[in-house]
């Protein structure tokens, strides 16, 4: 009898200090990262977006914006290639976001 009994307080205290932790996980707020501050998902039509979606076009081929955009794995050049097409992508990311802001910087003088 004193071992049932217990065990139900032993499961009552542990299924308190769960839902306990569980309410204080669910207060926190979510976190939204933007660096550039500029969301060109397609379809979005602004100019800078424009000029980013070809700069992506001339810079690389079909192939690897599928890869890049895409299911990547379901490419068979993935395993050998995908981690340079990655550098290169990143690469023109961070070239056209600084051309993109000091462009801003001067438009807004």
């Amino acid at each position: 009898m004193k071992r049932t009994s217990l065990a139900i307080i032993a499961g009552i205290g542990i299924a308190l200090f769960g839902t306990a932790g569980a309410a204080e996980r669910q207060s926190l707020e979510a976190v939204k990262v933007n660096s550039s501050g500029l969301d060109c998902t397609p379809p979005n039509a602004s100019d800078v977006c424009s000029a980013w979606h070809a700069q992506i076009r001339s810079n690389f081929t079909p192939r690897e914006i599928g890869m890049l955009f895409g299911a990547a794995t379901s490419y068979p050049e993935y395993r050998t290639s995908y981690s340079q097409v990655k550098q290169r992508y990143d690469r023109l990311q961070n070239d056209f976001a600084s051309t993109y802001q000091s462009a801003g910087a001067v438009a807004a003088k």
